[in-house]
């Protein structure tokens, strides 16, 4: 059983340089490291700017120190957590541009890989950068490179290819991915109101510009190789291995419902809605779900708790701040661990009632919220009463 996150940020490399502008500069290596493995309790992770030349310079600088150890199966150790090395890169698709992820066995594949493309990018150093080249070309790169690939939140309006580019994948792209990632803003059963999608093998990772965001969206791999191999193999063979998601509720996504660019307020009408209901105006940011229920050749199907699990963050609930989140984790190790391993029993006494309430809630889908829209993120409300009987 694997928790993996396949979707992180740098925010500096260590020569203290710039590499996501966004991110925040304590996301470095090795305080992702650190975050993911002993705090998070992940147990592989995907760098999605392993491109950046400063980034790639302190995947060696911490093998040369032994931090970092080589696995047969490509990819690397650091102590247990499995890292996975990347890149995020912005491809013009149709008429729109959407954002993809392609993965390496290693920091020399991932050498071969910039070294054929260098013409197509003008900055190496810096994050999701656009690739001026044909589509064609770039899988081209990544397969030369040994590499896989799929699209990134491909349901968000903003460089997402179902979001910003196309009614269908087939459309646009030369081949269909074998995996595809859903975004903060979707859950499962809403992506597979798209049938294409139906043999695609689907990944919730958490796009972090923060080390407080690591995990906010993971996978559970059951069945699977602890290597880029074991990663391979799952998207390759669909007899190989499972993917249950762990991802936040839809409505907490910050593009999930449609918001009113006039107005400046979230449509909470039923969906689809392309336009705003209270004025008109067509100058609106689409939301996800908006956007699904628009292009869908399928019903929505019913929440399957088995394969996806609506999670929310310790610090995304109420009444949980820096100092009972440090309690928690004091006492149990890991986020992981607090989040759907410690009992009833063993909270109360470390986070008093209404906390342990509150986890439980999170743990069973038993909270309500209020939809996010527009880049602003939903949030948790007050705590629904208890379940009858």
């Amino acid at each position: 059983m694997i928790y993996a996150d396949l979707h992180i940020h740098i925010g500096q490399s260590l020569d203290g340089k710039d590499v996501k502008v966004t991110a925040s500069r304590s996301l470095t290596l090795p305080n992702l490291i650190e975050m993911a493995r002993n705090v998070k309790g992940l147990t592989l992770i995907g760098i999605v700017d392993a491109h950046s030349q400063g980034v790639r310079r302190d995947f060696r600088t911490l093998l040369s120190a032994g931090q970092l150890s080589s696995l047969a199966g490509g990819g690397y150790t650091a102590r247990g957590l499995i890292i996975i090395p990347g890149h995020e890169i912005e491809l013009q698709i149709g008429e729109g541009n959407a954002h993809f992820l392609a993965y390496f066995p290693s920091i020399d594949h991932v050498e071969r890989y910039v070294q054929e493309l260098r013409p197509a990018i003008k900055n190496w150093q810096l994050s999701t950068q656009k690739g001026h080249l044909p589509i064609e070309l770039w899988l081209e790169a990544v397969r030369r490179a040994e590499g896989i690939w799929f699209p990134a939140h491909a349901f968000t309006p903003h460089k997402g290819i179902y979001g910003n580019c196309c009614r269908r994948l087939a459309d646009v792209l030369p081949v269909l991915p074998l995996a595809l990632e859903i975004g903060l803003s979707a859950d499962r059963a809403m992506a597979k109101s798209i049938g294409e999608l139906e043999n695609v093998v689907l990944f919730s990772n958490s796009d972090a510009h923060s080390l407080a965001n690591v995990a906010r969206e993971y996978n559970l791999l059951e069945g699977v190789e602890s290597s880029f191999k074991g990663l391979c193999d799952l998207l390759k063979k669909n007899s190989v291995g499972t993917v249950r998601n762990y991802g936040l509720p839809p409505k907490v996504g910050k593009y999930h419902r449609t918001y009113c660019l006039s107005c400046e307020q979230v449509v909470l009408t039923a969906p689809p809605q392309l336009s705003c209901p209270v004025c008109g105006d067509h100058r609106v940011v689409v939301g996800v779900l908006d956007r699904l229920v628009s292009i869908a050749d399928q019903p929505v199907k019913d929440y399957d708790p088995s394969r996806y699990v609506y999670h929310v963050p310790l610090m995304r609930l109420p009444g949980i701040g820096p100092k009972m989140y440090q309690r928690l984790l004091n006492s149990f190790g890991t986020e992981m661990a607090v989040l759907h391993e410690v009992t009833e029993a063993e909270l109360l006494p470390v986070a008093g009632e209404k906390v342990t309430r509150l986890i439980l809630k999170a743990r069973h889908n038993d909270l309500r919220f209020i939809s996010g829209g527009g880049g602003e993120f939903g949030r948790v409300l007050d705590i629904l009463p208890d379940r009858k009987e």
